[in-house]
C-alpha cells in the first residue's frame, strides 16, 4: 500500500492535520494554519544517500583546496 519511506510521513501529517482540526474546531484554525505544513516538511523523506560524514568529507577537500 504505502511504502515504507512514506509511511512515516503519512502517519505523521495525518495527525498534525487532525490536530489543527481540533484546534479550529475550538476557534484557533487561524493561528495554528501553519501546523500541518510544517510537519508535512519535517516529515518529508529524504534521500539517505549523503551522509553527515560524507558532508563534512566534502567541506573539509573545500578548506584544503581553498588555501
Amino acid at each position: 500500500m504505502l511504502g515504507n519511506r512514506r509511511l512515516p510521513f503519512a502517519f505523521t501529517t495525518g495527525t498534525a492535520v487532525a490536530l489543527w482540526a481540533l484546534a479550529a474546531a475550538h476557534g484557533y484554525g487561524w493561528q495554528m494554519i501553519w501546523l500541518p505544513a510544517a510537519v508535512a516538511g519535517v516529515a518529508w523523506p529524504r534521500d539517505r544517500k549523503r551522509t553527515l560524514d560524507h558532508c563534512l568529507r566534502r567541506l573539509r577537500r573545500q578548506q584544503v583546496e581553498s588555501r
